[in-house]
């Protein structure tokens, strides 16, 4: 789903925009989740269901959590969160 994927790139940049500042925490990945994932997620009509939102939701949060170990790693020498 092209919707999903450009929800997530853009989740993604909030991230990339905070690791300039202090390296990332599960928080900034609810953080990014909340304020731009889930909004947008849920006007998807895809997701008709609870159980498709919620797996939508877990997929973004994973890629996101994937992406910023990845960051840490590159700004902050830190492979973790």
């Amino acid at each position: 789903m092209q919707e999903l994927e450009w929800i997530t790139q853009k989740a993604a940049e909030i991230l990339r925009d905070k690791v300039k500042e202090a390296p990332l925490t599960k928080q900034d990945i609810e953080l990014a989740l909340d304020v731009f994932a889930i909004p947008r997620l849920r006007k998807l009509n895809e997701l008709d269901t609870e159980q498709k939102f919620t797996q939508a939701v877990d997929e973004i949060r994973a890629e996101l959590g994937e992406h910023a170990v990845k960051l840490n790693m590159e700004y902050w020498k830190k492979g973790e969160l």
